[in-house]
């Protein structure tokens, strides 16, 4: 009597330890499932909130090449070979993207040719700061708590969530497949499992390749890299340089410039 009270504790015991290692496995693979599929997410609403600051960044390249000779291409790639920077490393904004004119004053100067020298180098001074932002972020208060700061998302972040998450989905890919965790919840049930193993039932799932993650390519984000250009105050004399050269190849066309500039008027809001 005493032996078959023993024995149902054994089994109540047994039953209630593989019911909590059972509870604790499931945990384990579906929160690391959930914990994957948030950070995708994430990754995927921070891409598209990319795209959208690499706009302002197309805008102020836009006006930049606006200026020069209308965004002549041997014009724009001379300026960035005047300042040390390789054209080719610099992403080219679609063609449908307007120039921001209303953003743009004239400097005050003397000669016509000081002014747009001026003139292109404030200009280039924005795609420096918004290329910056894009590719590091711009700090911010944080509008919770005042006294910290934040980061806008940026070219960098995502790059390195991209890789953390391909790291991620690689492991659980390996060591936390759909197969595993089904047979080790069946493993817990030996009864079972000496069943259906004196049936020849084989204990092995095909479920791997359909429930396996995708890992993120970044290449597919459509996010372009931008150089780490010069700041304007560190080539103010090659681009003074490069705008006197202009000018003295194309006077007429770069008055007709400064006068389309100055009739824009100021974007409003």
């Amino acid at each position: 009597m005493a032996g078959k009270k023993n024995k149902a504790q054994y089994e109540c015991m047994a039953d209630s330890l593989a019911e909590e290692t059972l509870k604790e496995a499931a945990d384990s693979f579906f929160g690391q499932r959930r914990s994957i599929e948030n950070a995708l997410q994430e990754y995927q609403a921070k891409v598209e909130q990319l795209r959208e600051i690499q706009k302002e960044v197309f805008r102020s390249q836009a006006t930049l090449y606006f200026l020069l000779r209308s965004g002549n291409p041997p014009t724009v790639r001379g300026f960035y070979t005047s300042i040390g920077v390789d054209p080719d490393a610099v992403p080219i904004p679609p063609e449908n993207t307007p120039p921001d004119l209303g953003c743009l004053r004239v400097p005050w100067g003397i000669r016509t040719k000081s002014r747009y020298g001026a003139l292109v180098r404030e200009t280039y001074a924005e795609v420096v700061q918004t290329a910056h932002a894009y590719m590091y972020g711009r700090y911010y208060n944080d509008p919770e708590n005042p006294r910290c700061k934040r980061v806008t998302v940026h070219y960098k972040q995502l790059e390195r969530m991209c890789r953390e998450i391909t790291a991620k989905i690689e492991q659980a890919n390996q060591f936390n497949t759909p197969s595993q965790a089904l047979q080790f919840s069946k493993q817990l049930n030996v009864e079972q499992t000496e069943k259906e193993s004196l049936a020849g039932i084989p204990l092995q799932y095909n479920l791997d390749e359909d429930m396996a993650f995708v890992a993120p390519d970044f290449t597919c984000a459509r996010l372009d890299a931008y150089p780490d250009f010069p700041k304007a105050k560190e080539v103010d004399s090659q681009i003074k340089s490069y705008a006197a050269e202009l000018y003295a190849q194309a006077p007429k066309e770069i008055e007709t410039i400064i006068t389309t500039v100055k009739k824009t008027k100021p974007a409003s809001g």
